[in-house]
């Protein structure tokens, strides 16, 4: 039954965000085309003009792809489950987990998918050199290495750095959910209560991170060995708890406290 519910969901989605996604990749053919020509050198006003226009364009369509991409999503999950179309879904003899698991695994997917295309969209840009996936590796060392704060970390702790970021996007998902699914539990405004919901929680999670900085520079100042930045146990350990607690709220509200009134 999951397999279908996913099925479904990218039924449901994929002719509006593929082309979407799409843009992503023509608009870099554009942009890359324009930089590597060095049209910026010439004195030609209207070439110059031109390029300026298509890089525009170029950063125009990155933002308007994942803000689009994330509302569309928002809007999505808010209007197939507790709108009109969660009349039909909520009829259908399918458990919850299932409903919320496959939602969450396609809306994540799709998340990654844009923000992979724009990152490598940037590494075709700018990295004249040709070798994508080395510096795509060698970034990814980089991040593990400000988190660890060494020099050097090993490939157990890249490998864990990416899990753990991709644990922190299963937690902001998850996060989205849980404040829609709160938000029904007003009576009236139950859009703005989950905007409320969801800045009250980022609220609660700056002051956690606080918290952990202050521990941190504690730490740092008895040891003197400085780390500046969240260790991806950090990252890995409050993302799974963000995603159970998350998770398990949206499961519980969908279950026990229903309205689609």
């Amino acid at each position: 039954m999951l397999g279908r519910l996913m099925k479904y969901e990218w039924n449901a989605t994929w002719q509006l965000l593929v082309p979407a996604n799409l843009l992503i990749v023509v608009m870099t053919i554009f942009a890359t085309v324009t930089v590597r020509l060095d049209v910026f050198d010439t004195d030609n006003e209207g070439i110059v003009f031109s390029a300026l226009i298509i890089m525009l364009s170029y950063v125009g369509s990155m933002l308007v792809v994942i803000i689009g991409t994330a509302i569309y999503l928002i809007h999505r999950f808010y209007t197939s489950t507790y709108g009109d179309q969660g009349y039909l879904l909520h009829t259908l003899p399918v458990d919850k987990h299932h409903i919320i698991i496959a939602k969450v695994l396609v809306s994540t997917a799709w998340v990654m998918l844009s923000f992979l295309l724009m990152y490598m969209s940037v590494q075709i840009l700018f990295n004249e050199e040709g070798d994508i996936f080395t510096q795509i590796i060698e970034n990814v060392k980089v991040s593990a290495m400000l988190w660890a704060g060494a020099e050097d970390v090993s490939v157990f702790a890249i490998i864990m750095t990416l899990i753990a970021g991709l644990s922190a996007m299963f937690a902001r998902t998850l996060k989205i959910t849980a404040c829609i699914s709160l938000g029904q539990l007003s009576n009236n405004h139950k859009v703005l209560s989950a905007f409320g919901i969801y800045f009250l929680i980022y609220i609660v999670q700056k002051i956690v991170n606080g918290i952990y900085y202050v521990i941190l520079g504690y730490i740092n100042t008895i040891t003197a060995d400085w780390h500046y930045g969240k260790s991806w146990e950090y990252v890995l350990i409050t993302s799974l708890i963000y995603s159970v607690g998350f998770y398990l709220v949206t499961w519980y509200i969908m279950e026990k406290k229903l309205n689609l009134d």
